[in-house]
């Protein structure tokens, strides 16, 4: 590993001028960054340690609803009390990542924030579109575990297993940055090639993310998580479907996400509006899952894999509603 300064700042205006100017990424808990340096995919001079941030390791709850400070584990989001309650869907997301031993390290902000696992952007010999190079290696090399949605300038896929059920909850990220504290939806800060194919997040230079909102308003007892991974054991998800229905107890406010086949949380809508509660809801959702999909020369299975995870994702959900 190549030797670089650590910075711990305490303050958000001592992060940000260590970060400006200079190659000084932001780390959390480091579970992805310090790999990238470890494979010289990466090669700060400096990383800015922000475990020292006041403010940003706790959960809280106001009118507007459950905050999660970005340097929160995600154990402890799997496991309270409240969020299980309320947004089970995200306790139920967070608990299906990685393994015992990472969720005990890794953060809110920092699974968020990590870089996708294409092989290629992580190889330090393929200078991919995504790290300042031209094109993209896996579109006509390695890619069973790539995008089959808006995959024509990068088809690297978003690895946050949080994005997903954040974009469907219509989660506000607080970002601290030189203007001071802005909020975003989780549907403009995850990005995708098409607006920078440099960024999966919408994080300007010296930006960082400071909390999550859950919102009180998507809150609903309906709703579903599905994915399908290579190792049961412990792998990234190939594909996943969360849906949510009625959300605030809004009859017909749905949403359904796809994670793990796009750059970025594929929000569908047409899908939403097959979720009326009819008796071939599940089927007529599944038949329409491939629309708009361009499968490439080894990923094709994605397409009927969603099919299925969507099947048993109404099924589920309607599973709750009749108790």
């Amino acid at each position: 590993m190549r030797p670089f300064k650590l910075i711990r700042p305490t303050t958000a205006k001592e992060a940000m001028e260590a970060q400006k100017g200079n190659a000084a990424p932001y780390m959390a808990a480091g579970t992805d960054l310090l790999n990238r340096i470890k494979e010289h995919v990466a090669s700060p001079d400096s990383v800015v340690d922000l475990k020292q941030m006041p403010g940003m390791g706790t959960i809280e709850s106001d009118g507007r609803g459950i905050w999660l400070g970005a340097l929160v584990k995600l154990t402890d989001v799997a496991d309270h009390e409240e969020i299980q309650r309320r947004f089970p869907a995200v306790s139920t997301t967070v608990r299906n990542a990685a393994t015992p031993q990472i969720r005990n390290m890794a953060t809110v902000g920092g699974n968020m924030c990590q870089k996708p696992r294409c092989w290629y952007l992580r190889h330090e010999g393929y200078p991919c579109i995504k790290n300042g190079g031209t094109g993209c290696w896996a579109k006509d090399g390695e890619n069973e575990f790539h995008a089959i949605y808006d995959n024509q300038i990068c088809s690297a896929t978003q690895p946050s297993n949080l994005a997903p059920v954040l974009v469907a909850h219509d989660a506000i990220i607080e970002i601290e940055g030189k203007d001071g504290v802005k909020e975003l939806t989780a549907d403009e800060f995850f990005i995708g090639p098409s607006e920078d194919p440099l960024r999966e997040v919408k994080l300007d230079q010296g930006e960082f993310v400071r909390r999550v909102l859950l919102p009180a308003s998507t809150e609903t007892s309906l709703w579903a998580y599905e994915e399908a991974r290579e190792k049961q054991s412990f792998d990234w998800a190939q594909a996943s479907v969360t849906i949510l229905l009625d959300r605030g107890g809004r009859k017909g406010d749905h949403r359904v996400i796809f994670g793990a086949v796009s750059p970025a949380p594929l929000r569908r809508e047409d899908i939403e509006k097959k979720l009326d509660g009819s008796d071939d809801e599940a089927t007529q959702a599944s038949l329409i899952v491939g629309v708009g999909a361009n499968p490439l020369s080894h990923n094709a299975y994605k397409v009927p894999m969603l099919q299925g995870l969507m099947r048993r994702a109404v099924r589920t959900v309607r599973s709750r509603e009749e108790g």
